[in-house]
């Protein structure tokens, strides 16, 4: 959007247009680290399993983990559960919700991107039928 703003003055976006996407953004991105983990608790996880699918979606991402951010919250949750106490089948289950909340989180994320570009297109498209009408 920033770039796009200083292509052409038909391009510009209100200063609330951008105060409204950075807070969706910033929404977004703090979603992202709670809802693996606050899957993993509705699938039965335990607090330590909580805590394990943040630790380990922060782990995943920092990490040079092959597929660190997709695996990162699954064992974090896993781990975490089995340190609270959880048997293995129930720390699994665990798991499986926080990898389904990373899913979901990463989904979010992607609607957010495509909706912005659709919006950038739609701008920088509208600029370009624009000046190929003047042409013709």
């Amino acid at each position: 959007m920033i770039s796009a703003q200083y292509v052409s003055p038909d391009t510009y976006f209100s200063t609330t247009s951008f105060i409204i996407w950075g807070i969706i953004g910033m929404f977004i991105l703090i979603l992202d680290y709670v809802l693996p983990a606050a899957a993993a608790r509705r699938f039965g996880g335990t607090k330590a399993g909580m805590i394990g699918g943040m630790v380990g979606t922060i782990a995943g991402v920092i990490l040079p983990i092959p597929f660190g951010i997709i695996v990162g919250p699954l064992l974090g949750a896993v781990i975490g559960d089995l340190y609270g106490g959880n048997r293995i089948r129930s720390a699994f289950k665990s798991g499986l919700g926080s990898f389904l909340g990373f899913v979901t989180a990463m989904s979010l994320k992607l609607l957010y991107a495509v909706i912005i570009g659709g919006v950038i297109v739609w701008k920088i498209g509208s600029l370009m039928l624009s000046s190929l009408m003047g042409v013709f």
